[in-house]
């Protein structure tokens, strides 16, 4: 009896120490201006512990090369999920830009020298992004492979839809697809929220400095967003909602 009580209480023990960890860039870190990141609200909406690890300026190859990712997998145990979004830093190439990735989708390769003399060999969007995926996994994490969000000008011309998303949304997607893991189409999402807002009500007004960084609103409509989307993709972390999380309307069209 006491066996069974002691094990009980240890896989109780187990279950609630699971936790989300969080890569990305500034649209996502925390911020104590009057700009937010989207996974600070996040929080608010899930019964898990979330650590946010997101940086600005940062795009999946700086991430990567500077450690940050490594020190994110220090972290991960057994049955974490970590979420993982990059695009907004992404573009260029890397013979002019050190967060730029090489041109393609497979296993392309560019090979620079940074400012430092330091030698780089850079890979494609996608394979940093897979890469990130097996790492979670070897060490018995879950990831979620997110796209990007819209910048807050990113209209057709009559500001009535939101624009065509860049390339980066496409592979997010495909890493996912490659490596067989959950993909959240972020982009879709807030687009979905944003046009259900209306353009005078994003544009500029959630994005106080620019068109990339939203206000403390506007970063809860984005978390919200995600909120929606794991809700209607069927994600195992909707099942982990907090009652204020729950109470996101699902909309999945």
């Amino acid at each position: 009896m006491r066996f069974n009580t002691l094990l009980t209480v240890a896989l109780a023990s187990t279950a609630s120490a699971v936790k989300i960890l969080m890569a990305g860039d500034s649209t996502m870190a925390q911020s104590s201006t009057n700009i937010q990141g989207w996974g600070t609200p996040f929080a608010q909406y899930m019964n898990l512990s979330v650590t946010n690890l997101a940086r600005g300026g940062r795009s999946a190859r700086s991430y990567t090369r500077e450690g940050l990712f490594t020190a994110l997998l220090s972290q991960v145990s057994a049955g974490d999920y970590v979420i993982i979004e990059f695009g907004h830093n992404d573009g260029g190439s890397p013979s002019t830009s050190d967060r730029a990735p090489t041109a393609g989708t497979g296993n392309e390769t560019t090979t620079v020298t940074l400012s430092d003399g330091t030698v780089e060999v850079v890979q494609t969007f996608v394979t940093y992004e897979r890469n990130m995926v097996k790492a979670v996994l070897a060490k018995g994490g879950i990831p979620v492979l997110a796209s990007q969000t819209p910048n807050g000008d990113a209209w057709n011309t009559e500001k009535t839809k939101i624009s065509t998303p860049p390339r980066f949304v496409g592979y997010a997607e495909l890493a996912a697809e490659d490596e067989g893991v959950a993909y959240v189409d972020h982009w879709n999402w807030v687009a979905v929220a944003y046009e259900d807002l209306g353009y005078d009500n994003v544009y500029p007004k959630l994005f106080p400095n620019d068109h990339t960084h939203t206000s403390p609103e506007g970063a809860d409509i984005v978390a919200r967003a995600f909120v929606n989307g794991l809700r209607c993709v069927g994600h195992p972390l909707a099942n982990s909602l907090t009652a204020a999380g729950k109470a996101i309307p699902k909309v999945c069209s």
